[in-house]
């Protein structure tokens, strides 16, 4: 009889995360719940039973990291699905300046969406990589989802620095898909929905038509779709109700394929 499977998931105490989560609870999954917020992460435990455990995680710090990837294996054994979800929206404008020039240094920029939605999910794959080592049979395979954004591949000059991070989401799955497949038996995908109704989209909200959102069932199925196909080092696209697997950029000529397409198969 084949073990039951076990999940991470990040931002697992609302929105998006919390829709994973139950849904892997669905399919039979154990699901370690990993959040900042206590109160709603501890409410999410208690209304998916048993097989789901919470961990208080801030994924922009390592240490944090570390400590969730420890519990959850410590808990289970084993973590066969790592969905890399949680993340922020841009924490203040980017085109803001002082109404007035003068010599007096600006102020640094807030980068805590970097921190949050790009840096967290370097630190995620690095510690997903190690615990899979731990406990792997010949052709087991494992399992990474990402959860970017449309502002990962098109440009979104409301946010630009948001766009950054999760543009560079998209570049690292693209870059190490094939490598992960190859070499560590590791699919990482990534769902990237255009706003979504959820905690941090309030003030999206404000400007952006209901009929616009990315449907929360939508992103379920988006779920099931990377967990039971092969699409490593593939991204896809969740645009209202419809959705597309997006292809990297065609090559420009020969010489960018052997420098880009060629070369990364060494």
């Amino acid at each position: 009889m084949a073990a039951t499977k076990t999940a991470i998931v990040t931002g697992a105490a609302s929105g998006i995360g919390k829709a994973f989560a139950a849904r892997l609870i669905e399919r039979g999954y154990r699901v370690v719940l990993a959040d900042i917020n206590d109160e709603n992460g501890e409410k999410v435990e208690k209304e998916l039973g048993k097989n789901s455990i919470f961990q208080h995680c801030d994924v922009s710090n390592w240490e944090s990291q570390v400590a969730l990837f420890r519990k959850a294996y410590s808990w289970a054994g084993h973590i066969d699905l790592f969905i890399a979800n949680a993340g922020i929206e841009e924490q203040e404008s980017f085109w803001q300046l002082p109404e007035h020039v003068t010599e007096e240094e600006v102020a640094k920029p807030n980068t805590k969406v970097v921190d949050v939605n790009l840096y967290s999910v370097l630190y995620g794959l690095k510690l997903f990589r190690h615990y899979t080592r731990l406990d792997k049979t010949p052709g087991q395979e494992s399992r990474m989802v990402v959860t970017a954004s449309l502002a990962g591949f098109y440009p979104f000059p409301a946010a630009p620095v948001y766009s950054v991070a999760k543009s560079g989401l998209v570049g690292l799955a693209r870059s190490t898909g094939l490598k992960l497949e190859r070499d560590e038996s590791i699919l990482i995908s990534v769902i990237a929905p255009g706003p979504v109704d959820t905690p941090i989209s309030e003030i999206t909200k404000k400007y952006v038509p209901a009929e616009h959102f990315t449907p929360m069932d939508l992103m379920v199925k988006a779920l099931d779709k990377v967990v039971d196909e092969r699409l490593g080092g593939q991204v896809l696209e969740c645009s209202n109700a419809n959705m597309y697997i997006r292809e990297p950029l065609a090559f420009s000529d020969d010489n960018t394929k052997f420098l880009i397409g060629d070369m990364s198969r060494f």
